[in-house]
């Protein structure tokens, strides 16, 4: 259930991004370096599963870089850098593919 609301999270981040980026006025832009602390939280969790299975592991690395990429989305959002439609639809689709996820975990 988690996991599928993280997803959601996902697509209205995504959502916001692109809206901001087709020129139209996102107040409280400080407010995404909230993502900092999930991102740093991945990070140091990646650290913590690739000392029990290793770094050869997906669990580590996908924790990783979901923390990475949470992290530089918080910090192109605070920035109000110029990011194109491209990262917000795959933010958009990473959201998508979570919930998805999400709910066959669920069925299975």
């Amino acid at each position: 259930m988690i996991t599928a609301i993280g997803g959601c999270f996902l697509v209205i981040l995504g959502t916001v991004l692109a809206v901001d980026q087709l020129g139209y006025a996102v107040p409280y832009r400080g407010l995404f370096l909230v993502l900092l602390a999930p991102a740093i939280s991945a990070i140091v969790d990646s650290v913590r599963v690739a000392n029990v299975v290793g770094w050869r592991h997906v669990l580590p690395i996908s924790r990783f870089v979901t923390g990475v990429i949470f992290g530089l989305i918080g910090i192109l959002m605070s920035l109000r850098l110029n990011t194109g439609l491209i990262l917000p639809a795959l933010i958009v689709a990473l959201g998508i593919v979570t919930i998805v996820r999400a709910f066959f975990g669920r069925i299975l």
